[in-house]
């Protein structure tokens, strides 16, 4: 992987935005050690909970490249990435909403680091969301960069992104379809802290 891009948060306006959003039946906040599923999804080791990344999507496990006549895992560098990025330290996310099969998406972060934009900066993964899910406008304006210096996944052209590599694996199978990527200007999530006016209800540790 190429060069890493540090990621400044500078506004609330979107977790904010996301919030207002957020269904009832989920937490406002989730915090504490993850296990990683795949490139874009946790399990909090205490409570069980599963949440995926918003706006966010990372090579299939099995998916390799090609770059300057170099094979490379892509699918297990994107989960390497994230375990080492997670590993020891406590996670902290922000529900928005859920996707087609219940699991929480989130905004999640380790300190102020934003796991999405850091990953999509560093070419580990795409600004993606499928139909239905929130769109997180910065996250495009970061792959744009990252496409234009060649990071990660874009040094190898013919890696498709994992939303076709799914519809071509799957014989014919329909694909979950995105939504266009917007132009946008907009800010990054911000990183959360502990909110102490939380009640037990509110907050689920892991």
């Amino acid at each position: 992987m190429k060069g890493s891009l540090p990621i400044l948060l500078l506004t609330m306006t979107a977790t904010t935005a996301a919030a207002q959003n957020r269904p009832v039946d989920i937490p406002r906040q989730i915090y504490g050690k993850v296990q990683v599923v795949d490139a874009t999804t946790f399990e909090f080791r205490k409570s069980g909970q599963t949440v995926r990344l918003a706006g966010y999507e990372a090579p299939r496990l099995e998916q390799t490249a090609r770059s300057d006549g170099v094979d490379w895992p892509a699918g297990q560098v994107s989960r390497a990435w994230m375990i080492l990025r997670t590993l020891g330290q406590d996670v902290n996310c922000a529900p928005i909403g859920r996707d087609t099969n219940g699991v929480i998406l989130a905004h999640c972060f380790v300190g102020e680091t934003n796991l999405a934009a850091t990953a999509v900066a560093e070419g580990i993964g795409y600004a993606f969301n499928y139909r239905g899910e929130p769109q997180v406008p910065a996250y495009f304006d970061i792959e744009r960069r990252a496409r234009g210096l060649g990071y990660g996944v874009w040094s190898s052209p013919d890696l498709l992104p994992p939303w076709l590599y799914t519809a071509s694996s799957a014989n014919g199978d329909k694909a979950r379809s995105a939504t266009e990527k917007p132009d946008s200007g907009l800010p990054l999530p911000l990183p959360i802290g502990p909110d102490k006016s939380l009640s037990l209800n509110d907050t689920h540790g892991g």
